[in-house]
């Protein structure tokens, strides 16, 4: 579920996704988002265009994974296909 949306400093446009069990989501540097506040989110599902908002100076995305509040390294959620 989309649990934030908007503007924060550093950031840009960023999209916050909590998953349950304490495990968050964050996107940032959107050019736009495509979900809205309290809207559930499936699996592969488009949420937002990539852009160069915040303290970017090119196009890219800001990818971080939370849990309980404590970014955690993403490489171990990726296996390799």
């Amino acid at each position: 579920e989309v649990i934030y949306t908007g503007w924060l400093k550093g950031y840009g446009q960023l999209m916050i996704v909590d998953h349950g069990g304490g495990f968050y989501t964050l996107f940032a540097h959107l050019s736009k988002i495509l979900k809205g506040k309290k809207e559930h989110v499936e699996k592969g599902a488009e949420i937002a265009l990539v852009g160069d908002t915040g303290i970017e100076e090119s196009s890219g995305l800001y990818f971080e994974i939370r849990e309980r509040g404590i970014p955690r390294d993403p490489s171990g959620w990726f296996a390799s296909r």
